[in-house]
């Protein structure tokens, strides 16, 4: 990829790499002082960024790099509250993009239905099973996603699962493959990255 069809980059304040922003997190000052985290990358006045990991966030707090870039004008940056922030900004982004499946009805939720679309070899590029799905439905989806090389994740409660999609409670989804598959592979992966569950 050349510099024309790269995006605007910026450079983390604890590694110091470089990247396109959209690889990276954001955060402003807010009036009382407090470094926000702007996920979204929209809310006014200065940026500083970092990598979406736990050791950039850690190494950025320990070094003080947030007071250097904001030239001492943000409060003390306590580091748990900091994951706490970027992990809860990430799993928002899960929900947001799960309501846009819902939205363009690039699902299949269910276990039937999901299990019945997965034996089919239907277009699929994610599969997502609640935390408290049951032993036999988790192992029959584990082998057909293997065999089907498809892309897992284990995230929210039935019921959250059930309410997210405007339905009754729901063990697992499947996403279709396209754009916003992919999109939420990505913030599943940095999730996985924050909590330390890959």
């Amino acid at each position: 990829m050349n510099d024309v069809e790269k995006g605007p980059q910026r450079t983390c304040i604890a590694c110091r790499q470089t990247k396109d922003k959209n690889q990276l997190v954001r955060y402003v000052v807010a009036p009382n002082g407090a470094v926000m985290v702007d996920y979204l990358q929209r809310l006014p006045g200065r940026g500083a960024y970092t990598c979406i990991e736990k050791q950039c966030l850690l190494d950025a707090v320990r070094k003080d790099s947030f007071q250097r870039s904001f030239k001492g004008q943000c409060l003390h940056v306590d580091f748990t509250q900091l994951i706490g922030q970027v992990t809860q900004a990430v799993e928002k982004k899960i929900t947001s993009l799960i309501g846009m499946a819902r939205k363009s009805k690039q699902f299949i939720s269910g276990s039937n239905a999901v299990i019945e679309a997965l034996r089919k070899g239907s277009s699929l590029a994610l599969v997502i099973t609640a935390t408290d799905i049951s032993t036999t439905i988790e192992k029959k989806i584990a082998a057909l996603t293997l065999r089907n090389h498809i892309d897992t994740a284990c995230f929210y409660d039935k019921q959250t699962m059930g309410q997210l999609l405007g339905k009754e409670e729901r063990s697992v989804i499947a996403i279709h493959a396209g754009l916003l598959a992919d999109s939420l592979l990505k913030q599943l992966h940095l999730y996985r990255k924050l909590v330390r569950e890959n």
